[in-house]
């Protein structure tokens, strides 16, 4: 499983863009006071903790598949954290007034079922938002699958299905949202060096860390190099910039 890893080792590789895009995923999910809200696909709780922060935990609930959910549970203990699938998620219906899937929705088994079950959980008039990476303008992982392919044209390509804003638009169409509407939100993450890039590839955390990790050493050695020239070279500091696509609909009248 891509994300069977510690929750240092998420955050250190996917965390840090996830902890940037939060509050501006959250914004664009219109999340205010009083309100209560779900995050589906919780991983870690990088998105929960924004959304406890807002309004607190009590008023927050997450669910994982994955064993991460532990490492939310343990830093939020009391928000109304489970362990479950988007697809069957585990309240009754109109549980919350909205319900947000940060950078998960392409990791479902049927994206469609996960956003309309997003919707039942959440009231009539409530918001159900999700977004995805743009991966042409996801610098991290971009530039990794350009220099594997660059390497080794026969390999593999991390593709991200509902990964533009016609797809995510369909998607939430098709789940029976209302009123939809999309938006690029814009993030970027610093390293202190590329070491500490590199490393964070290391971990063995989704797609392209298990694939890093299955290389050998030589083929490893020169994907790094690769990865290097195609950002500049940096001898310091420096920035890589993400994009993600997200959209937003309203829960239409049950009646």
């Amino acid at each position: 499983m891509s994300f069977d890893v510690s929750g240092d080792a998420y955050d250190r590789f996917m965390g840090r863009y996830s902890r940037e895009l939060a509050p501006v995923f959250a914004d664009f999910g219109e999340i205010g006071a009083d309100q209560s809200v779900l995050d589906v696909g919780c991983g870690s709780g990088v998105l929960t903790e924004e959304l406890a922060r807002r309004l607190g935990p009590e008023r927050v609930a997450a669910v994982d598949p994955s064993p991460l959910v532990e490492v939310c549970a343990a830093r939020l203990p009391d928000a109304d954290v489970r362990q479950g699938a988007a697809e069957e998620l585990p309240w009754p219906d109109g549980s919350f007034d909205s319900a947000l899937a940060q950078l998960v929705i392409h990791f479902l088994d049927d994206p469609v079922v996960g956003v309309a079950e997003m919707g039942r959980v959440v009231r009539q008039g409530g918001v159900v938002a999700v977004c995805s990476w743009d991966f042409t303008a996801m610098q991290l992982l971009r530039t990794f699958w350009e220099s594997v392919q660059h390497l080794d044209p026969a390999a593999p390509a991390e593709t991200l299905p509902y990964a533009t804003l016609d797809g995510l638009t369909a998607l939430g169409a098709d789940a029976g949202l209302e009123s939809v509407e999309t938006a690029a939100l814009e993030v970027s993450s610093w390293y202190e060096d590329f070491d500490e890039l590199w490393d964070s590839f290391l971990l063995g955390v989704g797609p392209a860390g298990q694939y890093c990790l299955s290389l050998p050493p030589d083929k490893q050695a020169a994907v790094r190099e690769e990865y290097r020239r195609r950002i500049g070279d940096p001898a310091g500091s420096f920035t890589l910039t993400a994009s993600a696509w997200a959209v937003r609909g309203r829960v239409p009248d049950r009646r």
